[in-house]
């Protein structure tokens, strides 16, 4: 084997050994791409006729505040996400089932769109499955 074989070799180990230790907000694409997510998932989901009337009375500066700290935390980021439980936020908007699954499917079209991987998607939307429970009320 050659050298510059073997450093090739090396540097592509070092390469995956780093990846596989970094964060999951790291491997989404960090800041820039999760900011870049959830703006396209805040605009879709509030044009779509599915989605819309959940996000009639909603701050949309705000609400793209808080999910972008909300993700940032879930995926051990460098954030902490401070606020109202998902509960607390959600309680009296009677979201359904459509309008979740719509979201959903919006912050898969976002990632996507965004370049990110399916197994970090898979990681991300695994965090977020859960908080289904709390957010719809109808």
């Amino acid at each position: 084997m050659t050298s510059k074989f073997l450093l090739t070799l090396l540097l592509s180990s070092v390469m995956t050994s780093a990846l596989a230790d970094a964060s999951l907000f790291d491997r989404l694409g960090g800041a820039p791409v999760v900011t870049r997510v959830v703006d396209q998932l805040v605009d879709l989901s509030m044009t779509d006729p599915r989605t819309k009337r959940s996000f009639q009375k909603i701050n949309r500066k705000r609400l793209r505040e808080k999910l972008n700290e909300q993700i940032c935390a879930l995926s051990n980021g460098p954030c902490e996400h401070v606020g109202d439980s998902m509960k607390e936020v959600h309680a009296g908007l009677q979201i359904t089932d459509a309008e979740f699954n719509g979201m959903v499917e919006h912050l898969i079209t976002a990632l996507d769109d965004n370049g990110v991987g399916l197994r970090e998607k898979n990681e991300l939307l695994k965090l977020l499955a859960p908080m289904k429970r709390d957010i719809m009320t109808k």
